[in-house]
């Protein structure tokens, strides 16, 4: 995961999460840590987002809050320390392989080889073996990553 690559609000959302796992005592960063800041954000957007789908953010957040409450607390020397969860991680590759995909559609890239060496080098695609075409590429052998 490359911080960099994600927007000055993203990060302050990432931050704010590492804190809470800090102060909750937690040992792992979560999806719900970051659930938790995204729902108490003041300007309310995964509140909204979620009430636009017909759902209820007080019930999400007192979910979360419940599912935060479950997790074990380390307290002494090895308190310090903060992991990222593997379900976090995978959270992040799947947002930004999406990412990927959305510029990659917007921008009018093709699966042609010449047009591929920049996504290529970031990770989101992988060579097939030579005869096994990918779903994206049926004529090449570069493929997209899903």
């Amino acid at each position: 995961m490359d911080i960099e690559k994600y927007t000055e609000r993203s990060r302050g959302f990432l931050q704010a999460a590492q804190t809470l796992a800090q102060r909750s005592g937690h040992q792992r960063l979560t999806p719900e840590h970051l659930l938790k800041v995204l729902l108490d954000d003041r300007e309310g957007l995964a509140a909204n987002l979620i009430r636009a789908a017909g759902g209820d953010p007080a019930r999400a957040l007192g979910a979360t809050e419940a599912a935060l409450g479950k997790v074990p607390q380390v307290e002494g020397a090895g308190a310090g320390q903060l992991y990222m969860a593997t379900e976090t991680a995978r959270l992040f590759e799947q947002a930004e392989n999406e990412t990927v995909r959305k510029l990659l559609r917007t921008s009018g890239l093709t699966a042609s080889r010449q047009k591929w060496p920049a996504a290529v080098s970031s990770g989101c695609c992988r060579p097939y073996p030579a005869g096994r075409p990918g779903p994206a590429a049926p004529r090449n052998r570069w493929a997209y990553a899903r």
